[in-house]
């Protein structure tokens, strides 16, 4: 497993960035909940801690995903 920019499978550009971006965004709303513990209507403390941790979880999920995709794209010879 080596890792290169320039040995990547450049059409799979936008499904990794794709990746990042969901990772990072399940990262910032995880951690907005759990540190502003937003309450409304039937949504509780309890609830908006627990759809937090469960966000945080997805993104660190994910960042395994993302680094076996940077390290196992390479281009394949047809």
């Amino acid at each position: 497993m080596k890792f290169s920019f320039f040995k990547n499978d450049v059409t799979t550009y936008w499904d990794e960035v794709g990746l990042i971006i969901i990772t990072l965004i399940a990262l910032i709303i995880g951690i907005l909940l759990i540190v502003f513990r937003p309450s409304f209507w039937v949504i509780t403390e309890s609830m908006s801690i627990c759809v937090g941790v469960l966000a945080l979880l997805l993104a660190v999920m994910y960042i395994p995903c993302i680094i076996y995709r940077l390290f196992e794209n390479k281009r394949t010879k047809k």
